[in-house]
């Protein structure tokens, strides 16, 4: 009898277990395909919960039938519900279920900002850095450090200082690079650069960020041949609720503290999201501090299904102290007086008083305000549309000082660095302007003989302003016809006006400064007002205006032919800009003051190629593209400070471009290889320094028809070993060199009298001066860069991960004085030494009811390698005649801890 019932319970538990069955799935961020750990899910009929592991699987068995299933994380994503069927003694596999972020209009800010998904059809070579990368890599590193694992990609940090990161891709620097902020572009409209202080709260409010290398997708009328770097802030990933976060750091700055708030989606389709942070404290390089806030405002309105409006406002007022170029001597000089071998030499600061004061002080403010609508016409058809407003004020600060003085310049040591001279040595040049009083007659052009007794400065700290007004629309149609067949029509808009001057930041001890030509012993600077007597908050040294507009219209057309993806851009563009001059310069009486002639330049765009997907996993593509573009303002006028002086050959740059590339995507694999070869022609090139072959004092040279050929190989790929360890890897060899010699017009500097040319005694205007640039090395890059990272999710709420990075064929930038007679042996210029670094990261979590905690640390350069990112040549002189080049270092060993609340 007992046998008898031991068998009927086994037999009744094994039918119960037969009429069970399995359902199986992952749960995935809709937006970034990021996995969700612990998320939570309910079989609402048979009342069984489970929660997600780290991985974000899960795996339920149940009786057989049909469920609802409530799947659930809490703060920063939608619930979802669907209906699941589980079948007898069977595994029904999901696959990825994805939960959409509790947001407001990301994938229209995506298409409008030009934003691709890795796996998009368009031929462009693709990195995105997800919101999680910024999360757990970043640390205290500037956003755009985020890209120096790309392929092609170099970031220096110059200056050592909050927001002096530079980017360059594929050997192009930042006026070749489009870069937008949730579709609007911020490179500056005068020189083409990016300033990335004016954003330097951005790493706060980034949500994605994606850099596409070469030709591109992007939607403007002016485009770039580096490519596009584009920036989607959070207001549209911003999860519902509240965190708060503290960190410190020896980068560029102690201590940061952050504070958000969102409301999410709420019922009445509004949505709200503000952001305030702020960054206090020394920086790595010594003399480098920052005082910084930034604050960020997005509201977003759903009007109805067919409409949806964001504003989106966020700015950056900072004053941070800035790190200068010094001499390589310099830097070794002062290891031997003062043992400090971590060249964190900083020339720019000193002691006033005993206490720390910099002569490199930064101040920016420039916020943007952008309004987007988009209009959903249709299923097919959607028109978006960006306005956007900017105005700032911003500058640095710098010491000048009259001829003959004798406080000796820090960052150019000829002998020992004792005494303190490679510091700024402020009281000594304090104690020699309360000591010079003088009776100066006629003073401030009046007339008659005025005259004023006082102590006449020296020495003055002057801050060399840069405000500006900015506005512009961006307006796109985006019309699906089929499946197959896309086009995108749309306009783009933009006015700027720079106010360029400088201003008396402090007289130094002095009673009043004297506003004339460098050293203070030239003509006025400003006739208007002649033998100006100026005190602090007075407009001195030069004061213009720079007016630029550009409007254009663009198209694209995206058609697929069986396996084949085919696209075509076509876009045409007008540039205009003046110089409006306010100061009537000594040396220019007939070209300073008053408006110059404007100048128009129309340009085109023509862009075409094709993705061939071979099957699932492999695919090839070519690009080919050719547009022309306006010169730049800044690099337009012979000296745009003080004249209206065009330069000689005004004309378009122009851009011919092909590249291409094979794919191939597996679950565990990912890689790419690509290929370019890049033509730019018709460059202007413009720099001045001290010359004693054409003048004994510093010269202008004015370059003209300068070209460059840059091309290379790109592979990267990632590596999923296991479902939690994912291996990642790039390798990139440039090859950019200036492109045949050039002609170049020398000018004396202040002045701009043309001087003449040594070897045929004629005016350079006239003979022009060869230089010999064919071959050159394109200098403060990397032209060969290598990188490693792994990233390991462990089971318990933490992560690690690290990267070593490698770079080598870096070259200093060449002085074009000392390429103007053929070399009997080709002359390469200087050759850096190669470096590597590593970095490291890791974090844990925990979730508290609702309250989610997180620590994290981040230690970047562990070895503290440090060596030269950028050097530039320097001529011979009397007094130096073995010179040394100037130089900026990377950051040694630098760490970040912070721990964050949210819920």
């Amino acid at each position: 009898m007992k046998r008898a019932l031991v068998l009927i319970l086994v037999s009744i538990t094994a039918m119960v277990a037969h009429s069970q069955g399995k359902i199986t799935g992952v749960i995935k961020d809709s937006s970034n395909k990021n996995v969700i750990p612990y998320t939570r899910i309910l079989l609402v009929e048979a009342n069984i919960i489970q929660t997600t592991n780290l991985e974000g699987r899960f795996s339920i068995s149940a009786p057989a039938g049909t469920y609802r299933m409530k799947i659930s994380f809490g703060i920063g994503y939608l619930d979802k519900e669907i209906s699941v069927t589980i079948v007898n003694g069977e595994t029904t596999k999901l696959g990825d279920v994805f939960l959409r972020p509790d947001v407001i209009g990301l994938e229209q800010i995506e298409i409008f900002s030009d934003y691709l998904d890795e796996q998009s059809q368009l031929p462009t070579p693709v990195t995105n850095i997800t919101a999680e990368d910024f999360e757990q890599k970043l640390g205290a590193q500037e956003f755009p450090e985020m890209m120096k694992s790309i392929p092609g990609v170099f970031v220096s940090t110059a200056g050592g200082s909050l927001g002096g990161a530079n980017v360059r891709i594929r050997g192009f620097g930042s006026e070749n690079t489009a870069v937008l902020i949730n579709g609007i572009p911020v490179n500056d409209m005068e020189s083409g650069q990016v300033f990335w202080s004016n954003w330097g709260g951005m790493n706060d409010v980034t949500r994605n960020q994606q850099v596409q290398r070469g030709l591109g997708a992007s939607k403007l009328s002016v485009n770039s041949v580096g490519g596009t770097i584009n920036i989607i802030t959070k207001p549209t990933d911003y999860r519902k609720g509240i965190k708060f976060s503290y960190s410190n750091s020896n980068r560029s700055y102690s201590d940061m503290a952050m504070l958000s708030m969102s409301t999410g989606q709420m019922k009445n389709g509004w949505a709200v999201t503000a952001l305030g942070s702020t960054r206090q404290g020394d920086g790595w390089r010594e003399g480098t501090r920052a005082n910084a806030y930034s604050y960020f405002l997005a509201v977003s309105k759903e009007i109805s299904d067919k409409h949806l409006f964001m504003f989106t406002g966020f700015g950056a007022p900072q004053e941070s102290w800035g790190g200068r170029q010094a001499t390589l001597r310099s830097y070794d000089l002062v290891a031997e007086s003062t043992g400090n071998t971590n060249r964190t030499y900083n020339p720019a600061w000193g002691y006033q008083n005993g206490e720390v004061r910099s002569a490199a002080i930064n101040r920016y403010h420039k916020p943007v305000f952008m309004l987007n609508h988009s209009y959903f016409l249709s299923k097919k058809s959607t028109i978006s549309t960006g306005l956007y407003y900017s105005f700032g004020k911003g500058g640095g600060t710098t010491i000048n000082r009259v001829g003959g003085t004798n406080v000796p310049v820090p960052f150019n040591l000829q002998a020992g660095a004792g005494d303190s001279t490679y510091q700024v040595q402020w009281d000594n040049m304090i104690s020699e302007n309360e000591n010079n009083q003088v009776t100066t007659a006629n003073v401030n052009g009046m007339g008659v003989e005025e005259e004023i007794t006082g102590n006449r400065s020296k020495y003055v700290l002057l801050e060399s302003r840069n405000d500006h007004s900015w506005i512009g629309a961006v307006s796109t149609l985006n019309h699906k016809f089929s499946d197959k067949t896309n086009v995108t029509l749309g306009l783009d808009y933009r006015w700027y006006r720079g106010y360029h001057y400088q201003k008396v930041d402090d007289l130094l001890g002095g009673d009043f400064w004297i506003d004339r030509g460098r050293f203070n012993n030239l003509p006025d600077n400003n006739l208007l007002t002649p033998n100006r007597v100026a005190v602090v908050g007075d407009t001195v040294g030069y004061n213009y205006n720079g007016n630029v507009t550009t409007y254009g219209t663009f198209a694209q057309i995206q058609h697929t032919i069986k396996n084949i993806d085919v696209f075509a851009t076509t876009s045409l563009s007008t540039s205009q800009f003046y110089r409006n001059g306010l100061f009537l310069n000594a040396n220019f009486i007939e070209s300073s003051l008053g408006f110059s002639e404007v100048k128009t330049f129309n340009n085109y765009t023509a862009k075409v190629g094709a993705n061939y997907r071979i099957n699932g996993r492999h695919n090839v593509f070519l690009n080919t593209g050719k547009f022309t573009r306006a010169p730049f303002f800044r690099t337009a006028f012979v000296d745009n400070r003080v004249s209206n002086m065009y330069r000689e050959g005004l004309q378009n740059e122009d851009f011919f471009s092909v590249e291409g590339g094979y794919g191939y995507r597996s679950p565990k694999v990912t890689a790419n290889l690509n290929v370019y070869r890049t033509n730019w022609n018709n460059r202007a090139y413009t720099t001045f320094f001290p010359s004693e072959v054409f003048s004994g004092d510093f010269v202008t040279f004015v370059m003209s028809d300068v070209n460059a050929l840059h091309k290379g190989i790109e592979l990267d790929g990632k590596f999923n070993i296991v479902s939690n360890l994912s291996l990642t890897a790039m390798f990139s060899l440039g090859d950019w060199r200036w492109n045949g010699d050039a002609d170049a017009i020398v000018l004396r500097d202040p002045g701009l009298q043309p001087l003449d040319n040594p070897e045929t005694g004629l005016p350079s205007t006239e003979s022009p001066v060869r230089v010999y640039t064919d071959g050159l090395r394109v200098g403060g890059v990397a032209q060969t860069m290598g990188a490693m990272g792994f990233h390991y999710r462990g089971k318990k709420y933490w992560y690690v991960g690290g990267a070593a990075n490698y770079f080598d064929n870096m070259y200093a930038d060449f002085n074009p004085e000392t390429k103007t007679s053929p070399e009997p042996f080709f002359n390469q210029v200087e050759r850096l030494p190669w470096a590597m670094t590593a970095d490291i990261y890791g974090g844990k979590s925990w979730k508290i009811n609702s309250y989610f905690i997180q620590l994290k640390l981040n230690i970047n350069n562990v070895f503290n390698n440090q060596f030269i990112v950028d050097s530039n040549q320097r001529v011979a002189t009397i007094n130096d005649p073995e010179p040394s080049p100037f130089v900026q270092f990377y950051f040694g060993r630098t760490y970040f801890v912070g721990v964050s609340v949210s819920f």
